[in-house]
């Protein structure tokens, strides 16, 4: 996850460097039952240095880990309370398990009071029209082993999901969070979980852009299964990040928009990241999840 400060602070007079405290941001969200995408105020929260989201400020983030050797897989986020929403390309293995409400990977305990939950998949299902080469329909379920109450974790909550087919296009400041690599040649992972915002662009904006890159102009982009994000110097996911959500606030709460995917290095100007377009898959989704 990308996102250089100066001098280790943020800039006088901009936003590169802020959290979700903006009048964009719908706050902290009341209880969870029976919703999604809210936030819930938790005492003592640990306030993170940005660009390190703060404590449960993203609950439904999922750490997706080999369960043989407790590795790294990558990023998914929480959409019911048995399912979490992942990129199908970061599922290496069918031995998975899935670690909710945790910030920093190094440590064993964040908070005292909210210890962080490692909950088994009994059921991995990958679209079946998946192309591990391109990368169309790059989406994956994991089913759990157990529901998780999300009322006993206060750190650990839903994101929504969007209507089928919903558009976000011009939406200039939704969040991806993750714990990806901070460069895209010779990185390190992120042990703290971090945040960046970036806006979402139109499909033939990112396309003419993306043409510019490697790609070359005769590239096309597959609407159906990508969506677009960032584009801005120094703000984007990186290697690691795949999976992870990027989600925009919504008046039922932050909704799931995209997936990270795929891009041409990290944190170009003008070279926006890539994204599975999750609205489109809502009906494939909720095949299997079922209704909020």
């Amino acid at each position: 996850m990308l996102q250089p400060l100066k001098d280790g602070q943020c800039e006088v007079d901009t936003i590169r460097c802020c959290r979700l405290k903006d009048v964009t941001d719908p706050g902290p969200g009341g209880p969870f039952p029976g919703r999604c995408g809210g936030r819930q105020q938790i005492p003592n929260y640990l306030q993170g240095v940005p660009p390190q989201a703060d404590f449960g400020e993203y609950p439904w983030m999922a750490v997706i880990l080999d369960a043989s050797n407790n590795g790294y897989l990558g990023g998914g986020v929480l959409i019911r309370n048995q399912w979490v929403l992942t990129a199908a390309h970061k599922i290496t293995t069918r031995n998975i398990r899935i670690r909710l409400g945790d910030y920093d990977l190094k440590r064993t305990l964040d908070h005292p009071d909210f210890p962080h939950l490692d909950v088994g998949v009994k059921n991995v299902i990958i679209h079946p029209n998946f192309d591990s080469k391109s990368l169309v329909n790059d989406v994956a379920l994991l089913e759990l082993d157990r529901p998780v109450n999300t009322n006993q974790y206060p750190h650990i909550g839903l994101a929504c999901l969007p209507n089928q087919a919903q558009k976000f296009e011009g939406q200039n400041r939704c969040f991806v969070s993750g714990w990806g690599k901070d460069t895209f040649t010779n990185g390190q992972f992120q042990s703290i979980l971090k945040e960046v915002d970036v806006p979402i662009l139109e499909r033939f904006t990112c396309q003419s852009r993306l043409r510019k890159t490697r790609l070359g102009e005769e590239f096309v982009l597959d609407a159906n299964s990508f969506v677009c994000a960032g584009g801005i110097e120094g703000k984007d996911a990186c290697s690691g990040d795949g999976g992870s959500p990027l989600v925009c606030p919504t008046n039922n709460g932050y909704t799931v928009v995209g997936l990270v995917a795929w891009g041409i290095g990290c944190a170009q100007g003008d070279v926006p990241g890539v994204y599975v377009n999750v609205a489109n898959f809502v009906n494939f989704i909720e095949r299997y999840v079922g209704p909020l």
